[in-house]
């Protein structure tokens, strides 16, 4: 005789919007736990690339400051120093950003030059223009024979883009800070900073209000 109560039972409304409930809580956090792991990982691979084109930067920076120097040959019959000795910092503004230029000779070997070919040196410029996006300065490095003219347009290749602050600061022999130095001026009369602190501000996409700065000093030969 068959059984007068039925066994079968289903899920009630209630237990199935407390599955549901139960699912989404653990959905959530799964997708929380996850996103906010991936977006660590962006986050670091991001500052780390950053961090990466920061060292070449100054490095490149470095090597050529450490080749400088002001050359010994005797002026022109006018009396006026050789222009291509001159060590020329200025310090500039760009659409309210730091934007200082930096023009020196150094017994750096050219980057691009004929295999064998040797020489004493060239100027290194460092100069700085506005970049295509809004808040952008791009570092240009060129090297030259001689100063160029001031009236002349300043070209290079790119050594940085993404900057909101390039800003070169200079030590004399007691310690002191100069924003600017030529070496030209009766204030330094031939003479090299002992010393020369690079600080790069670089657009922080994370937080716009808070550049990411990088920054090293490099010490001068003794002239």
């Amino acid at each position: 005789m068959g059984s007068i109560f039925n066994t079968d039972k289903g899920f009630t409304l209630l237990e199935v919007l407390l599955a549901f409930f139960i699912f989404s809580i653990l959905f959530i956090t799964i997708y929380t736990t996850y996103s906010g792991s991936f977006k660590t990982i962006n986050m670091t691979e991001n500052r780390l690339e950053l961090y990466r084109k920061a060292a070449i930067v100054l490095e490149r920076i470095s090597e050529d400051l450490q080749g400088g120097y002001i050359s010994l040959l005797p002026p022109n019959s006018f009396g006026q120093p050789a222009a291509y000795t001159r060590f020329l910092g200025e310090d500039n503004n760009m659409s309210g950003m730091d934007a200082d230029t930096l023009s020196f000779f150094s017994g750096t070997q050219p980057l691009f030059s004929d295999e064998g070919e040797t020489g004493s040196g060239q100027v290194i410029s460092y100069n700085v223009i506005q970049g295509s996006v809004e808040d952008e300065l791009i570092l240009l490095r060129s090297e030259h024979p001689e100063f160029i003219h001031e009236t002349e347009e300043r070209e290079g290749l790119v050594l940085s883009d993404g900057l909101q602050a390039i800003n070169f600061t200079y030590f004399d022999d007691d310690g002191v800070v100069h924003e600017s130095w030529d070496s030209d001026s009766e204030e330094f009369s031939g003479r090299l900073p002992r010393m020369v602190s690079i600080s790069l501000e670089f657009f922080n996409y994370e937080n716009p209000e808070a550049p990411l700065e990088v920054m090293t000093s490099v010490a001068l030969p003794i002239n």
